[in-house]
């Protein structure tokens, strides 16, 4: 490995996402008079579709997965933030917690340095802004293209879109786009998908599935690896190039999605099912799953996730189901059940519907 973090915290903590404008500076006083006891401060703008978010940090770790993970965002001292994520370890008296305050775009992170929820967070402020100005569909999902076709793989933290989606890059006319988050636009009876970070966040136990990534893995940075073992933790994570899974001609940054690909696990249902827009549309807004590794709450209890989109930071039901009926009514919505089915399974019957559209 390039280098391997290993942090207190290994998943997301408790948050409030409602804090009032008293409490945002009261929290940015706090965390500011702690960066100021030291000369650790770092800072930098990513460009994440468009909206500027600056990290504020005295964790290096943080700083250097942020760097690596987005597209830089403009340096001109003319030009100021959309947003803010202040991410402060040491503060004395509190405990891990993360807080959000909608209007100035703030997020605060406090003795975490986890992070897979400071990303996610990021993600949460740009949508915050780009779905009501700018009228752009954030997804929690990963794409694939096979034939010249999008597909979009929406599923819960954990449950396998990253590998599903790896999978059928590996056909001849595979391609990869994105393996965790989506921007989507609708316009003349299109829904373009653009993806929204310059390298994946990925977990590195998919060296079960795809055994030949270790050696890219080796090339990377690392995030609570356990004695070397990529498989040891389930949420050891790594930034990963996309251009380097397969080389540049497997990598896309806009697709025409044409399918859409829901999974679900058990032992019952049927493998496959063609959902209608209103079906579809209640399974995500109900968003029942199963707590993961990383996913944060207690692992194997069952929760309520709506749209299976925990990084949405303000939550706008109407907006979000107006934008998925726009969705399926240009790409049909499946769902899988890989309880029942292998990956390869699962795989060669999302070839056949893609082939089907």
């Amino acid at each position: 490995m390039l280098s391997n973090y290993l942090t207190d915290v290994k998943a997301r903590v408790e948050a409030d996402k409602e804090i009032t404008q008293k409490e945002r500076d009261t929290f940015i006083e706090l965390v500011e008079s702690k960066l100021n006891e030291r000369f650790e401060r770092y800072h930098w703008n990513a460009n994440i579709h468009g909206i500027v978010i600056r990290l504020i940090t005295n964790s290096f770790h943080l700083y250097d997965f942020w760097v690596e993970n987005w597209y830089p965002g403009p340096r001109t001292h003319s030009l100021l933030p959309h947003g803010y994520i202040y991410a402060v370890n040491g503060v004395g008296g509190h405990e891990p917690h993360a807080y959000y305050h909608h209007e100035s775009k703030t997020a605060i992170f406090i003795n975490t340095e986890y992070y897979g929820q400071c990303k996610s967070w990021a993600l949460g402020i740009a949508a915050d802004t780009l779905e009501t100005q700018h009228n752009i569909h954030s997804i929690h999902g990963a794409c694939a293209i096979v034939q010249g076709k999008g597909i979009i793989i929406i599923a819960p933290t954990g449950t396998g879109k990253s590998t599903h989606t790896w999978g059928l890059m590996q056909y001849p006319d595979g391609k990869i786009h994105s393996d965790d988050w989506i921007f989507l636009q609708y316009k003349k009876g299109l829904a373009m998908a653009d993806i929204s970070e310059r390298k994946f966040y990925l977990r590195t136990d998919m060296v079960k599935s795809f055994p030949n990534i270790r050696r890219l893995l080796n090339k990377c940075k690392c995030e609570n690896v356990d004695n070397n073992d990529f498989t040891a933790f389930a949420n050891s994570r790594a930034i990963l190039d996309p251009e380097w899974i397969g080389g540049p001609d497997k990598f896309v940054e806009r697709a025409v999605v044409r399918v859409v690909i829901l999974l679900r696990r058990d032992d019952s249902s049927p493998p496959e099912v063609r959902l209608s827009p209103d079906e579809a549309i209640s399974i995500l807004e109900e968003g029942k799953a199963q707590v993961l590794a990383g996913a944060g709450g207690e692992i194997g209890m069952f929760k309520q996730e709506p749209f299976y989109n925990p990084y949405l930071l303000v939550r706008r039901p109407d907006i979000q189901r107006r934008f998925f009926r726009k969705l399926f009514d240009v790409a049909p919505c499946y769902i899988l059940n890989t309880g029942v089915e292998t990956v390869e399974e699962s795989q060669e019957r999302i070839k056949r519907i893609i082939g089907e559209v």
